[in-house]
């Protein structure tokens, strides 16, 4: 059950709406429980952005920190995220050079992220540590 609601908050983040007038819009899911629902969290510094096509793009970013981990990510490595280019379609900034929380989900082939997944990086920290705290 946690990958669907983590994978559906991603994807539909990461959906292109067609029309002009729509915005991003992201489902109301406490961020402790998307943490925790997530693939891997971490946070980033964004290097890169390459666009894939008219409606997608990956976004590079060199890992900072783990909060949790998933295949091919670990600390100063570049990580690369599909997204939508658009921001009203969810899609990830592109600040080349800042550093972002992310929370991330696994697709078939790519890491998946948009801005429903996106947390200052201090707070993508103390919702970890809460987390570790409650399981523990």
């Amino acid at each position: 059950m946690r990958r669907p609601a983590i994978a559906a908050v991603v994807v539909l983040g990461a959906l292109v709406f067609t029309g002009s007038a729509q915005a991003c819009s992201c489902a109301q899911i406490p961020p402790g429980k998307a943490m925790r629902e997530a693939d891997a969290a971490i946070v980033g510094r964004l290097v890169a952005v390459v666009p894939r096509n008219r409606l997608q793009a990956d976004y590079r970013y060199r890992v900072r920190r783990v909060f949790k981990r998933g295949a091919g990510i670990r600390r100063g490595r570049v990580v690369t995220v599909r997204s939508s280019r658009s921001s009203a379609a969810c899609g990830l900034p592109k600040r080349v050079g800042r550093r972002y929380g992310l929370l991330l989900a696994r697709g078939k082939r790519h890491w998946l992220g948009g801005l429903c997944g996106l947390m200052r990086p201090r707070q993508l920290g103390a919702r970890a540590w809460r987390i570790d705290q409650c399981d523990a």
